[in-house]
């Protein structure tokens, strides 16, 4: 069984090797990207934007058409681009040159076969606007051409607007940018795998040291520290991972306390039970009703801290179910308080009990009894020298508040936060309960939170503790 985690561990990946792989596959697709747009794409990108250049300076110049100084703007565009331009005036079916600028040695439209060529771009031009057409040169040696034309309209006199610009061959560019991309490639390569490096040894160092921690922990030393180191996720893991070991710690604290106290709770009455019984055994006469009376307390006690142990399982654990009735609590109050008559008699204890009216609520009474007779067992056993110990109900807006006050020492400020906790105790010793177990405040806590009732505590160093819970008002059936 210990192994099979182990061997889960086994087929996992550690986060540095992912990293770099993660790294890798994305230098590679980045490599991919630019081999391909560089070389495979790169001539066509190129005439592209070539196109669009040249379309842009022909609609540019057929806007400047009505300015005076049409045709300084016509060579300045010229140099300025390294493009041919030409501006034929048409009259009668034919083309006469107006403007020339020439800035490149091989033009098509200034060669020999300007006239066909006129007439076919002006057709072009006619149909579609912006006429772009693309020369391929029969020679290897010379470049292809690209050939924009546009026609607009001066004073009633239309102008045919060419424009010529050569493609230059990007084969040696090509060429250039492979040998480039080979040496990028290596140097990126290089590059990936050292910050990788460095940054997987950043993020899974804190990691590390935090599952470090963690086997420790497990162990059950509690006095471990889980540094985060300088990411927010990191430190927000390694905060929690703090608190759950500071919570772990006091939880182990108060188990082994709970233990204790229950072997203390448990070994006395059999201690009793046992000393009695060899008692009447051995000597003759002591077969009496007081001492048999001891081992039937005894008895009770050990049945009762058994029961509340029972009892605190199954509510914490979610096996019991609420089963709610409408019932008066007024009168559950006064069937709890008669229980404690024997202790009225023969300790002096006084029980007051403080209620106007009969209030019905709406709960799981065999839950609120228990709730009722724990918070009045604790009170019987911090109640002071007075030994009085008062249950109030009152009623507010449609809520039903059962208060149960001691005269007792009170509980330091401090604690009260504490004082429903489990396996918490207020004393810094344990004494054994008059009435209960001691473990009646973790039962109340979870029967009311079972309920989803509002309830707490107040108290007064030297003058008692008031502990209260509330509960909506119900119709009588």
């Amino acid at each position: 069984m210990t192994h099979k985690p182990e061997n889960k561990l086994k087929t996992k990946s550690r986060m540095q090797r992912k990293i770099l792989m993660y790294m890798v596959i994305f230098a590679a697709i980045i490599l991919s990207i630019m081999w391909v747009l560089q070389t495979v794409f790169l001539d066509d990108i190129y005439k592209s934007i070539k196109e669009n250049q040249i379309r842009n300076d022909t609609i540019l110049i057929s806007h400047l058409s009505s300015d005076k100084n049409f045709e300084a703007e016509v060579y300045e565009l010229a140099t300025r681009q390294n493009t041919c331009i030409s501006v034929y005036k048409i009259e009668s079916g034919r083309g006469k040159a107006v403007i020339n600028a020439h800035s490149q040695g091989h033009c098509l439209i200034h060669s020999a076969v300007n006239d066909s060529l006129i007439s076919s771009v002006y057709s072009g031009a006619k149909e579609n606007g912006v006429y772009t057409y693309l020369v391929e040169a029969e020679n290897k040696n010379f470049a292809d051409s690209i050939i924009c034309a546009t026609i607009t309209n001066i004073d009633e006199t239309e102008l045919l607007i060419l424009l010529n610009t050569e493609i230059q061959p990007v084969n040696a560019t090509v060429t250039t940018l492979r040998y480039l991309l080979i040496w990028i490639t290596v140097l990126l390569v290089i590059v990936t795998v050292v910050i990788s490096y460095l940054i997987s040894k950043n993020i899974t160092r804190p990691v590390s040291n935090m599952n470090e921690e963690a086997k420790r922990l497990a162990l059950g030393n509690y006095d471990v520290n889980f540094d985060g180191g300088e990411f927010l996720e990191t430190s927000e893991l390694a905060g929690t991972l703090n608190y759950a070991a500071g919570e772990l710690s006091k939880l182990d604290t108060m188990q082994k306390e709970l233990i204790a106290n229950i072997s203390h709770d448990l070994r006395t009455p059999l201690t009793m039970i046992s000393g009695y019984s060899e008692v009447m055994r051995d000597i003759p006469g002591e077969i009496t009703a007081e001492n048999i009376q001891v081992i039937i307390d005894e008895t009770a006690r050990l049945s009762s801290l058994v029961s509340d142990m029972l009892d605190l399982s199954r509510i914490t654990g979610g096996q019991r179910k609420l089963n709610k009735t409408i019932f008066s609590l007024t009168e559950c109050v006064s069937a709890t308080l008669e229980r404690y008559n024997r202790l009225r008699e023969r300790d002096g204890y006084k029980f007051i009990f403080d209620c106007k009216e009969n209030y019905y609520v709406e709960a799981d009474e065999m839950l609120i009894l228990q709730v009722i007779y724990n918070l009045i067992n604790n009170a019987v056993n911090y109640a002071g020298e007075d030994k009085t110990v008062t249950v109030e109900i009152t009623e507010k807006d449609g809520v039903c508040r059962l208060s149960v006050k001691d005269n007792g020492e009170g509980i330091p400020p401090e604690k009260l936060p504490l004082i429903w906790d489990r396996y918490y105790k207020a004393s810094d010793f344990h004494r054994r309960a008059i009435k209960g177990t001691g473990l009646g405040l973790s039962i109340v806590k979870n029967a009311l939170i079972l309920h989803g009732a509002d309830f707490g505590v107040t108290s007064t160093l030297g003058c008692g503790s008031t502990f209260w819970f509330e509960l909506k008002v119900a119709e009588k059936e």
